[in-house]
């Protein structure tokens, strides 16, 4: 019998996707299928022992209709641009991560005005047309 986990826990990504295939009435093999994949490399991701690809992620997002985001977070597989924008230069490699950690309990209403405001910053002041 499956232990019990507290409510507060969260459920691991791979029993979340095994959910996700179920509601979604397709056997295993058939998902592999769709995927590409070994039905025993499904069973390893769903059961935790393995970690997707980067492309495998994607086309499990695809496959199953879930969020990337969802997948990311379960995976703690950040997005590249991620990586690509901490290393664009000596200061965001030192500023992106301290701001993470800053950013990291900001609300969804939060981000969405931090990046309103990231997007006033970005904008390049115009000299009225004169050039």
């Amino acid at each position: 019998m499956a232990k019990k986990r507290p409510s507060s826990e969260p459920v691991p990504v791979g029993e979340l996707i095994r959910g996700r295939r179920m509601v979604l009435r397709v056997g295993l093999r058939e998902m592999a299928i769709k995927l590409s994949i070994a039905p025993a490399h499904l069973t390893d991701i769903e059961k935790g022992r393995r970690t997707p690809s980067e492309d495998l992620m994607l086309r499990i997002a695809r496959e199953y209709g879930m969020p990337e985001e969802d997948l990311r977070s379960g995976w703690s597989r950040a997005d590249a641009v991620v990586n690509e924008m901490a290393t664009v230069s000596p200061t965001n490699a030192k500023k992106v991560p301290e701001f993470l950690r800053t950013a990291g309990d900001l609300t969804p209403e939060q981000w969405d005005t931090l990046i309103k405001q990231a997007k006033l910053f970005s904008k390049k002041p115009t000299n009225g047309g004169v050039g």
